[in-house]
């Protein structure tokens, strides 16, 4: 039976108008939103099924590139882990001997911890995806599932053809589309994966319109690697292999080792360039992303993993991106030369510099972009997903209801402001996925947390963490 959620504030998106809040009801016919009408004032409502008054509905959060079940690691990556390739050193070891009910387990903890959050829409991509994409079901989280695909080096190395068969046949899949669940292609990295099995998961994209989710250039490790055996960087070596030339769409995650001219090959309005500002501080550094803003690249965020992050929070990532610039500042030669000799000009020209990075970033890190990549993944006004294009008819019902009294939205002048730069989490009343509300509004953290599924899976995930660290000598 359909049912209708409304207020006097919703979070809307067009190409015209861009993001605005407007008095609107959002008509919801199972696991899609079928209308949204608007109002020139909330009085002119008169009757709605989930009617919230003066509280803000916005589409859930997306998050770009995650790892739900790596989140066991959370706490265990040690500053002299990260010294060298954490990739290999710990999580390889590790994920040898996870199970796919291990897998399973943990992505339920993972998937838990993102609608807490107020992300509705992951990008994931692991092994045992099976077991990812049932975990998500279990909870109600929607998404894109990616199976690792490596046959070079890696845990999955022996596993690929069952990961592409996989990835195949969810794509074909409606009991997984009518949850919320669609497939990518999720080659490893540029130096896991051959380039016969490169040649096939570009034939595949090709052939099925799926897109590739792969991390790219995350450590001098591959940089070395894909320079001793093909002479050129890993951006290149997919350029040199067609596949930044296909049609698919691309997500290339991290591109930390990457020069100017390997971003020039990105700017392709079917390349996606994924930000993990967080995490990237931890297992390595932060990608050069002024570098990405100033080519005007299509870029979005993600989480990456609680292994190398602590947390799930994306619009925490974003609240780190929107100041970006300054950070960069601090960084600058400008600055070490201030600090050798501080002069009263150099003051100067360090507030000339600031004023000019600020300038630079207007294009790409305006209030309206920020908002396209928190709701719809994507720096571009044009949705990365079908189903994910804020609150409009035909995308997946996914949404949340902010409390308009809590402090963090006082005094209420800059709504889209507060949803970017604002600690939001706490103002969380409830949320809403595939047209049905997890947990209680109103109450929504501790129903959750007191929920018989939500104590279940977290004995499972702890039980399965104690015997699989067992299993691994730790």
């Amino acid at each position: 039976m359909p049912l209708t959620v409304g207020s006097k504030r919703v979070l809307l998106h067009s190409q015209e108008k861009g993001w605005t809040v407007e008095p609107a009801i959002i008509q919801i016919d199972g696991a899609h939103i079928k209308s949204i009408k608007t109002y020139p004032n909330a009085e002119q409502i008169t009757a709605t099924s989930h009617w919230y008054a003066d509280d803000l509905i916005t589409p859930g959060f997306v998050d770009s590139h995650t790892h739900l079940s790596l989140n066991f690691l959370r706490g265990r990556v040690a500053a002299e882990q990260t010294a060298g390739n954490v990739v290999e050193d710990l999580f390889f070891k590790l994920e040898e001997k996870i199970t796919a009910a291990d897998v399973s387990a943990f992505a339920r903890m993972g998937a838990y911890e993102c609608l807490l959050s107020g992300t509705t829409f992951v990008w994931d991509h692991y092994y045992h995806a099976d077991a990812v994409a049932d975990a998500m079901i279990q909870v109600g989280l929607t998404g894109t599932v990616a199976a690792t695909l490596q046959d070079l080096s890696g845990p999955g190395k022996n596993d690929w053809e069952n990961g592409l068969a996989f990835t195949q046949a969810l794509n074909g899949s409606d009991y997984h589309a009518q949850l919320g669940i669609s497939a990518a292609l999720g080659p490893h990295a540029t130096d896991t994966v051959s380039e016969d099995l490169w040649r096939k998961i570009v034939e595949v994209a090709e052939k099925l319109s799926l897109p590739i989710h792969v991390h790219v250039a995350q450590s001098p490790e591959e940089f070395q690697r894909i320079q001793t055996q093909y002479g050129c960087s890993p951006v290149d070596f997919l350029r040199r292999a067609g596949v930044l030339d296909s049609a698919v769409d691309k997500h290339l995650v991290h591109m930390i080792y990457v020069s100017q001219k390997d971003l020039s090959y990105c700017k392709n309005d079917s390349v996606r360039l994924i930000a993990c500002p967080h995490s990237q501080m931890i297992f390595h550094f932060p990608a050069a992303y002024m570098d990405w803003w100033r080519m005007d690249l299509n870029w979005a965020v993600g989480t990456d993993c609680a292994a190398s992050n602590d947390s799930l929070r994306v619009q925490a990532e974003m609240r780190t991106l929107a100041t970006w610039p300054m950070t960069s500042l601090g960084l600058s030669s400008e600055f070490s030369e201030f600090r050798r000799s501080a002069t009263p000009v150099q003051a100067q020209g360090m507030s000339a510099l600031r004023h000019t990075l600020q300038s630079e970033c207007t294009l790409s890190l305006n209030q309206q972009n920020l908002l396209n990549v928190l709701f719809l993944g994507t720096a571009r006004s044009k949705a990365i997903h079908p189903k994910v294009n804020g609150l409009a008819p035909g995308s997946l019902a996914n949404l949340v209801v902010w409390n308009w009294e809590d402090p963090v939205f006082w005094p209420g002048h800059a709504p889209l402001h507060s949803l970017i730069f604002s600690d939001v989490q706490p103002a969380m009343k409830g949320i809403m996925t595939l047209g049905k509300w997890r947990g209680t509004v109103g109450d929504l953290r501790r129903s959750v947390l007191n929920s018989n599924e939500y104590k279940s899976a977290r004995r499972e995930a702890t039980d399965r963490l104690n015997t699989l660290l067992n299993r691994a000598g730790i």
